[in-house]
């Protein structure tokens, strides 16, 4: 079975794409929820396609972000310690 360039959704680009063109254009049934479904999610990889590139999140980019962020968090609870220990060293030794 060969990796399908695509999104964990299941769908690639060029799917969505051809079934979000189906639906606008009245070829599809939307009274079937399978079908609402999958028009659905194939607008949401359009949408997310539109803001974020035709590239999607794989996990060691999200492993990254999440890694940026924590590394953030980190340097502004040292900058805060670094801001308050002083003061709270001062209160306790009165």
């Amino acid at each position: 079975m060969t990796e399908r360039e695509g999104t964990s959704d299941g769908l690639s680009l060029a799917e969505a794409t051809a079934i979000a063109e189906h639906a606008r254009e009245g070829r599809l049934e939307l009274d079937d929820p399978e079908i609402r479904r999958l028009v659905g999610e194939a607008n949401r990889i359009l949408v997310r396609t539109q803001m974020w590139g035709e590239t999607p999140p794989t996990p060691r980019r999200r492993w990254k972000r999440r890694m940026l962020a924590i590394g953030a968090a980190g340097i502004v609870l040292v900058w805060v310690i670094g801001l308050l220990g002083p003061l709270l060293l001062k209160i306790a030794g009165e």
